[in-house]
């Protein structure tokens, strides 16, 4: 069971060595310095169980690639050309599947010489995981993450509180032979360590997954095999697209300090014959920084 701890300190070398977030890439999310790096692909679901990014990308007649975005490969190429239904029912889970977990956590107790004290790193924004006095992890996505300590078997979550049982969002052993990050609006984990242990990762029947590199993209546009045409809708295939802007709803930025914070308006841009939101784009960007 993971025990709390305030020793912060002893995630300074993972959050030193991040890449600045805005740069939207791998290095942003999983430290430099390991030989190999592997990303693990979390499964969508259906009534019938998980469905691979494999499965799905070959359901929308796209190219699975090291490189692909999830929004992509589950976009058909031609929504009038698929004859088979959509293979998955649910979103793809933004943290990594308890079972996946395990399997990976069986697999890395073979590369690290202190399997009985690991560190994981907890986003504090989690339901069931509450803002405490304790001291927080900063990293440079802007997020703050509390401390746990236990060993490679805690990876569930159990002992961070009765209603959160999810897998931590980063984890690594006392001698740094690897490291495990993801972040909690990506549907992917990232997996740093030598070339024998990513091989292993790589060759898992458990765990579907691919080779990555430090300046492998973040966003949809850095899928450039697969690419989407923003002007046509990918439920019914319209190109009649039109945009609109809340009256009252508005993003916002808020730091402690402010008692009224900077905000923006939102545009949607939306298809006019199923209303199908085909995306967001935040008029004032700047005003967030």
């Amino acid at each position: 069971m993971l025990t709390a701890s305030d020793e912060i300190g002893v995630a300074d070398w993972l959050v030193s060595s991040l890449f600045p977030f805005q740069k939207y890439v791998a290095g942003s999310v999983v430290p430099p310095g390991y030989e190999a790096y592997a990303r693990i692909l979390h499964p969508a679901q259906s009534t019938s169980g998980y469905v691979s990014w494999a499965e799905i990308a070959d359901w929308a007649g796209r190219v699975y690639h090291p490189a692909m975005q999830f929004e992509c490969i589950a976009t058909p190429r031609d929504v009038h050309g698929v004859s088979r239904p959509k293979p998955w029912d649910g979103q793809v889970p933004f943290q990594m599947p308890v079972h996946q977990a395990h399997a990976l956590a069986n697999l890395l107790v073979a590369f690290t010489a202190t399997p009985d004290k690991v560190w994981y790193l907890v986003w504090e924004g989690h339901a069931g995981v509450y803002r405490t006095s304790r001291p927080h992890v900063h990293t440079s996505q802007q997020r703050d993450y509390l401390l746990y300590c236990g060993d490679i078997g805690d990876i569930d979550g159990r002992g961070i509180s009765e209603h959160h049982s999810e897998p931590p969002e980063y984890w690594f052993p006392e001698d740094k032979s690897w490291c495990v990050a993801t972040d909690v609006d990506l549907y992917w984990t990232y997996v740093g360590g030598s070339r024998a242990c990513i091989d292993g990762v790589l060759n898992s029947p458990d765990l579907e997954s691919v080779p990555a590199d430090l300046n492998d993209g973040l966003t949809v546009e850095s899928d450039e095999v697969n690419t989407l045409n923003r002007k046509k809708c990918p439920e019914c295939g319209s190109e009649e697209v039109v945009t609109g802007t809340f009256r009252q709803s508005r993003i916002t930025k808020v730091p402690r300090t402010l008692f009224r914070p900077p905000s923006s308006e939102v545009i949607a841009y939306v298809c006019a014959n199923c209303g199908e939101v085909l995306r967001w784009k935040v008029v004032h960007p700047h005003r967030l920084k």
